[in-house]
């Protein structure tokens, strides 16, 4: 039951801001700003790792086995926060070069207009 209250909890902003949706224009828009906060989320992630392994790795300055297992995760979080980086830079240069415009233009899509209007 915990677990139940703990998800509705969670996806709660998730299920008041669908209502907000009206058009392929506002799903987009929600959609890249969900993929934009997942990418920030994970940048933070890495940097928090790659702190955390850095205090570890001062701390068992003097276990050469830890030593060298620490500097392991450090090297795979360094990677890890090049890869996330990498395709963050890459979906940008791929859309500046192809002059992608994020914001469609509101005329080419139907809005959805709900509930239908009586006159």
């Amino acid at each position: 039951m915990k677990k139940i209250i703990a998800a509705l909890i969670a996806f709660a902003p998730v299920v008041v801001s669908a209502q907000a949706i009206t058009d392929v224009n506002s799903l987009t828009n929600k959609a890249t700003n969900i993929g934009n906060t997942i990418i920030q989320i994970l940048i933070a992630f890495a940097v928090l790792y790659i702190i955390f392994n850095v205090v570890r790795y001062i701390m068992k300055a003097d276990v050469p086995e830890e030593r060298n297992k620490i500097g392991g995760a450090i090297l795979w979080g360094i990677v890890g926060l090049f890869v996330i980086l990498s395709i963050w830079g890459l979906v940008n240069i791929l859309s500046n070069t192809f002059r992608t415009n994020n914001n469609a233009p509101t005329q080419q899509f139907p809005t959805l207009n709900y509930p239908p209007q009586v006159p």
